[in-house]
């Protein structure tokens, strides 16, 4: 058995990746805007009730994900590419260096607390067995600060990385590739951290979850406060079905699972809204919404699916909106 579960995990870490989103939203005074990366262009777009209006585009080779932050007590649109940290001045209609960290920035995470800060992912490999990860903490409220986060140690290869938290406690969570004591060979695995003052302190270095993953994203799912995790895994047929655990203090519980979900690949959460992607036999894209339900949860499919969840953003709580095939899109949200 151990046998099978690594020629599964072998399949695993090639797959396996960061999840670096090309799309993001925000307000900019009364206005909504939304912007996207597509082939070296940032397109730019104001968001009506009735779509999207095209604000235009503007040459943006290097870049490789854009997030939402703050500058000045305002959002702003931040990005990244190679180990550059930048801001968009949308006055001068320019891109404008932050910092720069030690190696290529993978993903881009601001602070929750709504502050100019981040954690940025930095990596080296798609291949988790070969990549050479590190999580930084970049700080521009004066001059821009990068500083190592220590607690992630470089044995630990963090090739993915979010936010979450425990009612009272901030924490971040990473996608690990080590071997555990629970596992004596190199996996994929779910490590937590509190974030307290800038100081990441362990909170569960766990091995595999209960299936072997390759993709996590936690989120506010149910709203109360408990950010759960949700991960596709590996299903015993070699497919790939769903599970949601439920933090217990320490570490997590299973709450809900699937098995084998055909076309199943990615997980990714906005905000409380959390999104599945995949193809099916044809090489289309399907796309699903998790909801919560009294006795567990359901996959709604969306009427529309992104070619990839990186390309979009939430607009609000009932629209997604991205850029692709030449124009905007606006997909709408199955609801509870």
């Amino acid at each position: 058995m151990r046998l099978a579960w690594m020629a599964l995990l072998c399949f695993i870490t090639i797959t396996a990746r960061a999840f670096a989103p090309r799309a993001a939203c925000w307000t900019d005074g009364a206005e909504t805007r939304l912007a996207a990366l597509a082939e070296g262009q940032l397109h730019l777009g104001r968001v009506t009730a009735g779509g999207i209006v095209d604000l235009g585009t503007l040459p943006t080779p290097n870049l490789t994900t854009l997030a939402v932050g703050q500058w000045r007590g305002a959002p702003a649109l931040l990005g990244a590419g190679g180990k550059t940290l930048q801001r968009f001045d949308a006055g001068r209609q320019r891109w404008v260096a932050l910092g720069t960290a030690g190696a290529p920035i993978r993903e881009l995470h601001p602070a929750p607390d709504h502050s100019p800060r981040a954690l940025l992912l930095t990596g080296t490999s798609n291949d988790p067995a070969k990549n050479q990860g590190a999580v930084w903490w970049a700080d521009w409220r004066t001059a821009c600060r990068l500083t190592r986060v220590a607690a992630v140690k470089d044995t630990y290869r963090p090739w993915q990385l979010c936010w979450t938290q425990l009612p009272g406690e901030q924490r971040f969570a990473i996608a690990a590739y080590k071997a555990t004591p629970m596992a004596d060979f190199p996996h994929n695995c779910m490590f937590v951290f509190a974030w307290h003052d800038h100081t990441a302190e362990p909170r569960w270095l766990g091995s595999r979850l209960t299936r072997p993953y390759v993709d996590a994203a936690h989120a506010n799912l149910r709203g109360d406060g408990q950010f759960r995790m949700v991960s596709v895994e590996v299903t015993r047929d070699g497919g790939h079905g769903l599970s949601v655990y439920r933090p217990i203090g320490f570490g997590y519980e299973g709450e809900w699972r699937t098995e084998t979900v055909p076309g199943l690949e990615r997980v990714a959460a906005f905000r409380a809204t959390v999104l599945c992607w995949g193809r099916n036999a044809a090489g289309t894209p399907s796309a699903w919404r998790l909801l919560p339900q009294e006795d567990g949860y359901r996959l709604e499919p969306l009427p529309a699916a992104p070619p990839a969840l990186e390309g979009v953003a939430l607009i609000d709580p009932a629209r997604l909106g991205g850029w692709w095939d030449g124009a905007w899109h606006v997909v709408q949200l199955p609801q509870r």
